[in-house]
């Protein structure tokens, strides 16, 4: 699975620093005025939906691992590609996120 996996580390990386400096900004204006208890049920929601959103990533990065290569560089292969770019952006916003929340916890202890 070496191919796939260079293809999702290569996807993963597409996240520009500006987009992740504007979700760790997001998430530092969320958190601002919440209390303990408040940052961590962000967290425990955040940490649900990273595990959510791994497992439908594995799904698809099989089923992009069971196309043919004819398929692989075709409309299916493209959809899923395209599907595992969003899901793989999204988990890096959601990373972001986690880890603004965790020092914030450490911040208000």
């Amino acid at each position: 699975m070496g191919l796939l996996d260079d293809l999702t580390s290569l996807m993963g990386n597409a996240r520009s620093d500006a987009e992740q400096e504007q979700d760790k900004k997001a998430a530092e204006a969320e958190v601002a005025n919440l209390d303990l208890d408040g940052i961590k049920a962000l967290i425990a929601k955040v940490t649900a939906l990273i595990a959510n959103k791994s497992q439908e990533l594995s799904s698809l990065q099989s089923k992009l691992k069971d196309l043919s290569p004819m398929d692989l560089l075709g409309g299916k292969g493209n959809d899923l590609k395209d599907k595992v770019a969003a899901l793989l952006s999204s988990l890096a916003s959601l990373k972001t996120k986690l880890g603004v929340y965790e020092d914030a916890t450490q911040k208000k202890a």
